[in-house]
């Protein structure tokens, strides 16, 4: 966890203790049971909490003074993929971060608060690692890609989040194409990324097809 403090040489404190961090996550529906194992999560997780950090140091200023839980959780995500383009020349472990919070939110909807792909998969549609890699700073990063980035209202994440219980509760007895249709290609644009690689890109498709996710 991060904590900020009122400092003009220091943001704040992260407690981390890397020795209890899972090394994998794991969902399970339609009765079997899905596990993406987590490489390098010790420094993911201290860069999403440094992240957490740089956005509040930058709200009221750059970003909005005030934020949502979810809107701090998907701004530290993006902290870490910048930090992972500059330092690591690479995406793979942003996308790592992805899946396992997709994976998260399957499994328990008390996730939800960390849900960051709903808002993460604009940012990593929109830039490739290079791009990402050019910006000096977070600061100019966020100035770039926050003015365009499609915002959720607080009853759109809940619509959200009646979908994803509807879609994966082990107590699902019944399809019901037509429930919260409206939201339904939407989901399922940030779950194809996770469910192509846990599945396959043709059992993915099958399985989003099946569910009127994919158009």
């Amino acid at each position: 966890m991060s904590l900020p403090v009122e400092d003009d040489r220091i943001a704040g404190m992260v407690l981390w203790a890397p020795q209890y961090i899972p090394q994998s996550q794991s969902a399970i529906w339609n009765g079997q049971n899905h596990e993406l194992p987590l490489q390098h999560q010790p420094q993911l997780t201290l860069w999403h909490e440094l992240g957490h950090l740089e956005v509040k140091r930058l709200q009221g200023n750059v970003l909005p003074a005030e934020l949502s839980e979810l809107d701090h959780e998907w701004l530290a995500d993006t902290y870490l993929a910048w930090r992972c383009a500059k330092e690591w020349n690479s995406l793979e472990l942003v996308w790592q971060q992805y899946h396992r919070r997709n994976l998260a939110v399957i499994s328990d909807i008390g996730n939800l608060s960390h849900w960051s792909p709903l808002y993460l998969i604009q940012v990593l549609r929109r830039y490739d690692q290079k791009k990402i890699a050019g910006f000096a700073d977070f600061t100019t990063f966020v100035l770039d890609f926050y003015p365009v980035i499609s915002s959720y209202s607080q009853d759109e994440v809940a619509e959200f989040s009646s979908l994803l219980q509807h879609l994966f509760s082990r107590n699902r007895r019944q399809a019901l194409p037509g429930y919260m249709f409206w939201r339904r290609e939407q989901l399922g644009r940030v779950l194809q990324p996770t469910l192509e690689q846990l599945l396959g890109t043709e059992s993915a498709n099958f399985l989003l097809f099946k569910e009127c996710m994919l158009q």
